[in-house]
C-alpha cells in the first residue's frame, strides 16, 4: 500500500508516513511530523537543524485484520541562537503511553460487550492481560468512587449456598461504588469507617431492604433518619401474603380447579382497566366464591395505591389503618406481614418523602450473576470485585 493510502486510513494528519514494514505478525509504520522545524520555548527562535531522533512506538486498531505498531520518530532540535535543543511534541498522542486512545476506547467497549478477552488480543495484538487491565484496573473498576447523597445496598452470593459479598450503588448515577467479602453487621460498619468522614457526611438516604444487619450497619454509621424502604420490597411482601392464601385455596379445591386458579394469579394484581370483560368476571367469580381471596387481594390493591400518595401525614394514616386491618385478619399471612410492616414503619414513610428506589440495586445484582455465570465462577477475589465495578458502571 503506498503512503497516501496509509495516511488515509490512519487519520493522523498531524504526521506523515516516511516508511512501512509488513511483518508476519504485524505492520508497522513509521511517522514523522510534516513540519520540518520548531519554535524555540526561550528565544521564540525558528530551529530547523535536527540534532537527534528517537523512535517511540505506539499500538493502533488494525488494519486489513493487521495488528498495527505506529513507529513515531521524535526529533530534537538545536536553536541557533541560544543553543538550546528543544524535542518536538505531540498533540495527538500522550506523553507517556504506549498505546491511542481510539485502541484503548475500542478494546473497552468491545469487552464489556462479551467478547472474550483472548480473541480481542489475538486481534489487537495485545497480551489476555493488558485487555482486562485496561478494561478494569485503567478504567473505573481501578479508581475509588466517592459515596453519593443516596446509595443502595445489597447482598449478592459469590457462590450458590456459600458465603455473601455486599455490593455498594449510587442509586443517583447508576454506578456500584464497591463490593467486599461479607455481609455481617460489623462487616459493613468496618467499609464505612475506612471511607472519609466528609462522604459519610453527604450521604442522606440509603435504600435499602429489609435486612437487620444493614440496617443496624448504617444505623451506627450515618445514624436513624437515612434508612428508605423502597416499595417493591414493601409490595413483594404483600404478594407473598396473597401467593399463600391462593396455595391454601388450591388445597381445598380439585386438580382441574387448582390448575385454573394458577393460571390466572397474574390478573389478581390488575386493575379493572387492565382486564378484559371475561377476565374480569372470572376474578370477581373467584372473589365471591372465597371471602379470604377476596379480602387479601384489596388489601394488597390498597399497598399498592398507597405509594401514590405524596403527603407526610395522610400517608402515615393510611399506612396505619392498612397495618390494623392485616393484623385484624383470620389469614396469618397477612399478620405477620402487618408485624413486618410494623417494624419497619419509618423507613417506609420516609419513602413517600424521598421517593427512591433500589431497583438499580437490584439490577446490578442480577448483572453480577451474569458475570459470574459467563466466567463459569470468578473465585480470585480481586478480580472479581474489578470486573463487577467495570461491568456495571457506564462504558
Amino acid at each position: 500500500m503506498d503512503f497516501h493510502g496509509l495516511e488515509a486510513l490512519l487519520g493522523l494528519p498531524e504526521c506523515r508516513v516516511i516508511a512501512q514494514v509488513c511483518g508476519p505478525q504485524q505492520l508497522d509504520v513509521h511517522l514523522q511530523r510534516r513540519e520540518d522545524h520548531l519554535v524555540c520555548p526561550r528565544c521564540q527562535a525558528c530551529c530547523s537543524r535536527v540534532k537527534e531522533s528517537r523512535p517511540r512506538c505506539l499500538r493502533d486498531l488494525p488494519i486489513l485484520e493487521h495488528p498495527v505498531m505506529l513507529w513515531r520518530h521524535m526529533r530534537r532540535f538545536q536553536c541557533a541562537a541560544c543553543r538550546h535543543r528543544p524535542w518536538e511534541t505531540s498533540e495527538t498522542f500522550g506523553e507517556q503511553v504506549k498505546w491511542t486512545e481510539r485502541l484503548y476506547t475500542r478494546v473497552r467497549e468491545e469487552f464489556l460487550q462479551g467478547c472474550p478477552g483472548s480473541a480481542l488480543a489475538r486481534r489487537y495484538g495485545l497480551s489476555e492481560r493488558t485487555v482486562f487491565r485496561w478494561t478494569c484496573d485503567k478504567s473505573r473498576g481501578g479508581r475509588p468512587r466517592k459515596l453519593g447523597r443516596a446509595m443502595g445496598i445489597d447482598a449478592y452470593a459469590r457462590r450458590k449456598g456459600h458465603r455473601d459479598n455486599t455490593l455498594i450503588v449510587d442509586v443517583e448515577k447508576g454506578q456500584p461504588i464497591a463490593t467486599f467479602q461479607g455481609r455481617r453487621a460489623d462487616e459493613v460498619i468496618a467499609w464505612f469507617k475506612s471511607r472519609p468522614q466528609d462522604e459519610l457526611d453527604r450521604v442522606e438516604v440509603v435504600v435499602l431492604d429489609m435486612s437487620k444487619p444493614f440496617f443496624s450497619a448504617v444505623k451506627t454509621v450515618c445514624g436513624d433518619q437515612v434508612h428508605v424502604i423502597d416499595r417493591f420490597h414493601v409490595v413483594q411482601q404483600a404478594v407473598s401474603a396473597l401467593d399463600e392464601v391462593l396455595r391454601s385455596v388450591q388445597k381445598q379445591r380439585d386438580h382441574e380447579e387448582a390448575k385454573e386458579l394458577k393460571k390466572l394469579r397474574k390478573r389478581w394484581l390488575k386493575s379493572a382497566d387492565q382486564l378484559h370483560v371475561d377476565e374480569l368476571i372470572a376474578r370477581d367469580e373467584w372473589r365471591r366464591r372465597f371471602p379470604a381471596l377476596r379480602d387479601t387481594i384489596d388489601w394488597v390493591q390498597d399497598v399498592r395505591q398507597w405509594f401514590d400518595r405524596t403527603d407526610d401525614k395522610p400517608a402515615r394514616e393510611a399506612l396505619c389503618k392498612l397495618i390494623a386491618r392485616a393484623s385484624q385478619s383470620a389469614q396469618e399471612s397477612l399478620q405477620r406481614v402487618a408485624g413486618t410492616l410494623n417494624r419497619w414503619f419509618e423507613p417506609i414513610i420516609r419513602d413517600i418523602r424521598h421517593r427512591y428506589t433500589n431497583g438499580m440495586t437490584e439490577g446490578c445484582n442480577n448483572k453480577i450473576k451474569l458475570i459470574q455465570r459467563m466466567a463459569y465462577g470468578l473465585r480470585h477475589e480481586h478480580n472479581r470485585q474489578k470486573r463487577i465495578v467495570a461491568w456495571c458502571g457506564a462504558p
